[in-house]
């Protein structure tokens, strides 16, 4: 009774999160746009509700909430499920939908070139693998570490290359916000202010230098007094020296 009720409340949580994610699809995501693909509505809505369920199955393991053995059969059933979508239906539908559109291909043999491409996909991601420790004979083909290990690998490899793309391109394209435009009339007017500095500096070196001319006269002026009141001075005393002998 206990994984029957835990398993209603986790399926009643996947259709909420479903519901969420083709709300946010419709009203927010494509808002303006009519989407008449009602598979990538359902594509996106289940990727939407399986990612919540992780992430609400993290969230139950902290609390302690449902039972272990609940948590860890939703746990593994979500990751497969996660694991189809991801390496199975998106793939194959994102194929289809190209060859589809191409004007020349005719619908039958879209089918028929998109399992092509999806077996060459399948290969190239199973050969990811190899160079890295993934193989382990504990774990089969078809287990969950195969698959977790590769998309891993193809995930981190995948957000790098496009971090680096963004750290590069973002500010090349958003320069544009931070750059000051200069005019005609800019480049005028602080002509205008660098000649009134100019002007300003010339001024105030004639004043330093007439200052400078007065500062000179004047010295010499009292260089000058200084000198006639010490002859008159010397003659007085040798006089009165010589009249008290």
């Amino acid at each position: 009774m206990t994984f029957l009720s835990d398993t209603l409340i986790m399926l009643f949580s996947q259709v909420l999160f479903f519901a969420g994610g083709w709300v946010f699809f419709v009203k927010q995501l494509f808002k303006d746009y009519e989407i008449h693909q009602t598979v990538v509505q359902l594509l996106f809505s289940a990727t939407f509700s399986l990612s919540c369920t992780m992430f609400e199955l993290i969230i139950f393991e902290i609390l302690g909430f449902l039972d272990s053995s609940s948590r860890y059969f939703h746990w593994k059933l979500g990751l497969y499920m996660m694991l189809i979508t991801v390496i199975v239906l998106l793939p194959f539908y994102i194929a289809y939908y190209v060859f589809s559109n191409i004007r020349f291909v005719k619908r039958s043999m879209a089918f028929w070139l998109t399992i092509l491409s999806w077996i060459i996909f399948m290969y190239f991601f199973w050969k990811i693998g190899d160079p890295f420790p993934i193989l382990s004979p504990k774990h089969g083909i078809f287990s969950i570490e195969q698959g977790i290990s590769r998309v891993g690998v193809i995930g981190v490899t995948l957000m790098a290359l496009l971090s680096g793309f963004g750290a590069v391109n973002c500010p090349y394209s958003y320069m544009s916000y931070f750059v000051w435009y200069v005019t005609d009339k800019d480049i005028e007017s602080l002509e205008r202010k660098l000649m009134q500095t100019m002007d300003m500096i010339i001024n105030k070196k004639k004043r330093i230098s007439l200052a400078a001319r007065d500062m000179l006269q004047s010295g010499v002026a009292d260089q000058s007094i200084g000198g006639f009141w010490g002859m008159l001075k010397n003659a007085a005393t040798l006089r009165s020296e010589s009249i008290d002998s």
